[in-house]
């Protein structure tokens, strides 16, 4: 085991996008820091965060009125298959995200006080009094010791304790098909107040 663990990287987290309020460890956040695991990221009302966790991820959002960590961030290469690591602890709020596939090794993991949600390839919102909502690919929630198997266009209800159909709306800044199939990293895609647009001197005024 001892070989294993050291050919594991820790593996990255970076802002890419920041609205309103956003705080690393009670600090003013700004795009493009590296977020190392431990640290805490909160956001205040009406602020969201965006982080591109490269091979972990890709895409992570923080929404309003929100505060999460990484626990664990690894990408070990030694192997046939990259074997990915993802541990997310959703302390208060709602986090999202897109996860591309991986090994069946790998693992990604929102933990909340109520719930938590090991999510394969997939689009996903975690919400810490336990609503997980799934766009494509599935998520198995555990609420209360048992398990639930959430996929494409359903969300778990902790109030009924059931899976229904999905009714939220994708957050801004999620990437979309496209960009997910390039697999590139989106920045700064949080819809802020529109820029004036100059307008156009009309000939002969």
């Amino acid at each position: 085991a001892g070989s294993s663990l050291s050919a594991a990287e820790t593996g990255k987290a970076e802002l890419t996008g920041i609205k309103g309020s956003v705080k690393v460890d009670g600090q003013a956040a700004f795009v493009g820091e590296a977020i190392k695991t431990g640290q805490k990221i909160e956001t205040g009302a009406g602020a969201q965060a965006n982080l591109y966790l490269a091979d972990n991820g890709p895409t992570v959002v923080i929404l309003p009125d929100s505060s999460i960590s990484f626990d664990e961030l690894s990408v070990d290469k030694s192997g046939s298959e990259p074997v990915i690591t993802t541990k997310i602890n959703l302390k208060v709020g709602t986090v999202a995200g897109y996860v591309k596939k991986t090994s069946s090794q790998s693992s990604y993991i929102v933990k909340g006080s109520t719930v938590t949600a090991v999510i394969r390839s997939s689009e996903y919102q975690v919400t810490d009094n336990g609503v997980v909502a799934v766009w494509s690919g599935c998520v198995t929630v555990s609420y209360r010791g048992v398990s639930y198997e959430v996929c494409g266009g359903q969300m778990f209800d902790p109030a009924a304790a059931s899976v229904v159909a999905n009714t939220m709306i994708l957050p801004a800044g999620m990437p979309s098909a496209i960009q997910q199939s390039a697999n590139v990293k989106v920045t700064a895609v949080i819809p802020t107040r529109p820029q004036p647009v100059a307008s156009p001197v009309k000939a002969g005024n």
